[in-house]
């Protein structure tokens, strides 16, 4: 045999060998399910010091003919990433049905590779996804080569676990590495052009990830990476569009790159060593097509990290493009990025099909020209989402309200809300909003910004709070309910009208020191009791300046909740440091500086505190022999105000003396002791200072003006008359319901009884119910953050009437007569306030009796009748076993459908207990017509939605 034939023989025999690296790896028995024109192979990873091979299970396609494909044959290379369900074989089925719906019989199964990797991970050993043998020591029980992935740490590049021999050494990206150099070998592949990475939901988390920070392979085949529908994005800096004070972990890796090294990571360890701005360079330097469905606006984030980047997916998606702007600055080079938009919700397959998705997957440079599609979808919705603009569609936009309303108000996009609110008056919360009522009520009253948010609320203001962020348009789909062909923003989403460009308030702060003080920390309430208990005062000219000014001989001051004033020499029993951005509430009197927030203090210091013999070294009440000044508590300047002394309000009453009642008098060297002496006698309620000569009285007599009396007057609860006049009829009652395992038994208190009837600890742990709405009583419980506003009251009875009134409002904390409305549910806080929180629940139906009254109503439904009931839900929803059967909540009926999701349509999604708390949320929400409840994360997500007519659970 010549040289020459020797030499083909042995090329040929490589060849061979290589061309067989995606089946190369040890066989793994498993049962992942087969897929017609696909099987499953067995690719070969080698570690990273290129020994001890190991196994990568994955599917690859045949060819037209049912064959493995012929290497010569391939002009394209597709690796698609499946989604948190680690269900590599539907994305392959998708993959293939995308590529048969390709309009050019040259891009087929013949010509393109296509790649599905299966990233195992510890719950796949009892399903057939690799073996395992119980009962060896921990982690030895996968035997085999298969790697397998602790969790879902596959998606950022995190090692794998198994082989255990081999645990932490193997990155997921590392395995994205080798795929990609295998398909890039000219000598096995001559004829590839394009090699796509691609992914769709947490494989479009994935491909972003590893986008950012894959190494620069060198290669001779452009790659480029398809980005489908991620719930969240990496973050490329450290900064966020959306607050992050409620989120310590906000830029920890996966979501930013702090804590990388603890993921654990041991990839592109250098990259992100040498900082951000070389990880944005790496990012740039990619080809990035990014797919969005417009429909697609659900979340299911199990942190709260995804949130400080946007509420939803579709928010996010916006917000990173804005942040980190997209670019083809050559169409045909090999970073040229795109942005297509797909009608389509969180679907791969249809993301997959849809022409955009065929074009980055399928076609794009298919021939090795360079040529590629434009953008898809038109028209475009934020400056900066068409980096490859198509020429005849470029120039449409989307509709945009260019009305010009009362007050000469404009549209100004949708803005996010939070805490503190981006616009902080409330004007109205009603059925009949429209922009044109809002901005008129708004202009009407002086100012020149409007808002309009949820629908039915309206807010105005002269400038937007510190925290508010413009975000895309979309986000504020919800129809105003006096005109359905308007929209009212959304969800934590105002649209915004001003007259011309709104002013964002500039970030506040805690300066180092305040006069005396130096800032200490942020703080929790006590536990029992203020956290400084020795005075306070409230209102509209509160902050730090004045607080330190009017705390002065005390060693403490704190401000809490905006226009809140304390003063002690001890912190009190349960004080304790909470993160620095829970005091996220701007002072009342100086938006520049932070005064708290619920349930949480700005607390300063003075360090050269020195108690005095006339001071009390404790913080439960006031001792000084100071004599009045302009900075004390004063009249005229305090009238009106409600300070506190020894736990107890007091509203000040210039020039008021209550006639008769007298207990006592004595020689006080300034109000603020007049009022000290009356907190500490049980019997006071009212003191009258007349120059150094202190009255405390016991009763209320006739108010008699006298200009040489400073008065004092203790907030004691009051009857009905200090309930609101603007009440309804249905708040004259309350039901009173104690719990029971076989029957509830209630009880109606009338109004005048409610403020002393209504109260702790006497119905800790019962439910009540107000105007309709059906609250837990929790004592002694604070749920942290989620404020809405405050409000002075009279009973705890008039504090739950006032949630009523405000649809946002789902708890509330009574501390004293301040009454705190909160919109969501924070982490419960042992603590001394008075807690109610609204549960979702009808009452009993009036024909049940008492012992089946708690009874569910749970209907086969095929038996369903006029008849139901619409009692509360007691007994557990649950899957299978309620499948097929009709209950009913809140007046509306629910078709349970056990292993059923109804694609798109989403409004929201939230945590919850179980399956009854997700029915009874959809219940309360007007929207809503149909809810999915998961069980991947802890607690289960909820979803609720807009569309179809049922309730289903997956």
């Amino acid at each position: 045999m010549g040289v020459a034939a020797v030499l083909y023989a042995l090329v040929t025999l490589l060849l061979g060998l290589a061309q067989s690296q995606e089946y190369a790896g040890d066989t793994i028995t498993t049962t992942l399910p087969g897929v017609p024109g696909a099987e499953v192979a067995f690719w070969k990873i080698q570690d990273t010091k290129a020994k001890n091979n190991l196994t990568l299970i994955n599917y690859i396609n045949h060819g037209r003919d049912g064959k493995r494909l012929v290497p010569s044959n391939l002009k394209r290379a597709v690796i698609i990433i499946h989604g948190l369900n680690r269900d590599p074989g539907t994305y392959m089925a998708n993959m293939l049905s995308a590529l048969a719906q390709v309009d050019n019989k040259e891009i087929s199964t013949d010509s393109v590779a296509i790649v599905a990797p299966f990233f195992a991970n510890g719950d796949d050993k009892n399903n057939g996804g690799y073996p395992w043998i119980d009962g060896l020591p921990s982690g030895q029980g996968s035997y085999t080569s298969a790697l397998v992935w602790k969790g879902s740490q596959w998606s950022a590049g995190g090692n794998a676990q198994y082989p255990y021999k081999f645990k932490n050494t193997i990155s997921s990206y590392t395995c994205l590495d080798q795929i990609i150099q295998y398909f890039d070998n000219k000598s096995l592949f001559p004829n590839i052009n394009q090699i796509v990475v691609a992914g769709h939901s947490l494989g479009g988390q994935t491909v972003q990830r590893y986008a950012a920070i894959g190494k620069q392979l060198g290669t001779t085949t452009p790659v480029s990476y398809w980005v489908g529908n991620p719930n969240s994005y990496v973050w490329l800096s450290a900064d966020r569009p959306l607050s992050t004070a409620s989120c310590p972990g906000y830029d920890d890796y996966r979501e930013g790159y702090n804590a990388f090294a603890d993921y654990p990571m041991t990839y592109a360890t250098d990259l992100v060593a040498s900082g951000r701005s070389s990880i944005l360079a790496n990012f740039n330097s990619k080809a990035v097509n990014y797919a969005r469905g417009t429909l697609d606006l659900g979340d299911d984030s199990s942190s709260c990290a995804p949130g400080t980047t946007g509420a939803n997916r579709n928010e996010r998606f916006f917000n990173f493009i804005k942040a980190f702007t997209p670019s083809c600055p050559d169409p045909s080079g090999r970073n040229c990025d795109t942005v297509d938009f797909v009608v389509s919700g969180h679907d791969g397959g249809a993301m997959m099909a849809s022409k955009a998705g065929q074009a980055r997957l399928f076609k794009d440079n298919f021939y090795g020209n360079g040529s590629r599609a434009y953008d898809f979808g038109y028209p475009r919705q934020q400056l900066g989402d068409d980096p490859y603009p198509d020429p005849n569609l470029n120039s449409s936009s989307s509709a945009i309200n260019n009305n010009t309303y009362a007050g000469n108000m404009t549209y100004y996009g949708c803005w996010s809300d939070q805490s503190p609110r981006s616009v902080d008056y409330m004007a109205y919360d009603g059925n009949s909003n429209t922009i044109e009522k809002c901005t008129q009520t708004c202009a009407d009253k002086g100012y020149s910004i409007a808002g309009v948010e949820f629908g039915s609320q309206c807010f105005c203001g002269n400038a937007l709070g510190y925290a508010a962020t413009q975000v895309i348009d979309s986000s504020c789909q919800t129809p105003c309910p006096g005109n359905s062909s308007e929209i009212c923003g959304g969800g934590n989403r105002l649209s915004l009208f001003s007259n011309g460009q709104p002013v964002v308030n500039g970030q506040p702060g805690t300066p180092e020191t305040i006069g005396a003080f130096t800032y200490l920390n942020c703080y929790t309430e006590g536990s029992s009791g203020r956290a400084l208990g020795a005075k306070g005062t409230s209102g509209s000219f509160v902050d730090l300046d004045y607080c330190a000014t009017y705390c002065s001989g005390y060693k403490y001051f704190g401000t809490e909740y905006a226009s809140e004033c304390y003063c002690g020499n001890t912190l009190g029993v349960g004080a304790a440091v909470a993160l620095s951005g829970d005091c996220s509430m701007t002072c009342a009197d100086d938006a520049t500086q932070f005064c708290g927030a619920g349930n949480r203090l700005t607390v300063y210091q003075n360090y050269d505190f020195v108690a005095s013999s006339s001071s009390s070294t404790t913080s439960s009440a006031t001792q000084t022999s100071s004599s009045p000044s302009s900075t004390a508590v004063s009249c005229p300047s305090s009238d009106n105000l409600v300070i506190m002394s020894d736990g107890k309000n007091f509203t000040i009453e210039c020039g008021v003396d209550h006639a008769g009642g007298d207990l006592t008098a004595q020689s006080v060297g300034s109000f603020q002791e007049c009022i000290d002496a009356c907190a500490k006698n049980a019997n006071c309620v009212d003191v009258s200072l007349s120059g150094s000569a202190c009255y405390l009285k016991s009763t209320l007599g006739a108010a008699v003006p006298n200009g040489a009396v400073w008065g004092a007057k203790l907030n004691i609860a009051s009857s009905s008359s200090s309930t609101s006049t603007s009440s309804s009829s249905t708040d004259s009652t309350a039901t009173i319901t104690t719990s029971s395992t076989s029957m509830s038994s209630t009880s109606t208190a009338s109004a005048s009884a409610s403020p002393t009837n209504i109260n702790c600890p006497s119905l800790d742990g019962q439910t009540i119910t107000v105007n309709g709405t059906s609250f837990l009583i929790e004592c002694g419980i604070d749920h942290a953050g989620g404020d809405l506003s405050s409000l002075s009251v009279g009973s705890f009875y008039e504090c739950i009437q006032a949630c009523t009134r405000d649809a946002r409002c789902i708890d509330v904390s009574l501390s004293g007569s301040a009454c705190y409305l909160k919109g969501s549910l924070g982490a419960a806080v042992p603590n001394g306030v008075w807690g109610a929180r609204a549960i979702v629940s009808s009452n009993p139906s009036s024909s049940a009796s008492n012992t089946q009254s708690s009874s569910s109503t749970v209907q086969s439904s095929s038996t369903l009748t006029s008849t139901t009931s619409t009692s509360a839900i007691s007994t557990a929803l649950t899957c299978p076993a309620s499948d097929g059967q009709t209950i009913t909540i809140g007046g509306k009926s629910f078709l349970i459908e056990c292993g059923i999701d109804h694609a798109a349509g989403d409004l929201t999604s939230m945590p919850v207990s179980g399956f009854n708390e997700c029915i009874s949320n959809c219940a309360a929400n007007p929207s809503c017509v149909d809810v999915s409840l998961r069980f991947v994360f802890s607690p289960p997500q909820l979803y609720i939605t807009s569309s179809k007519t049922h309730v289903n659970t997956t």
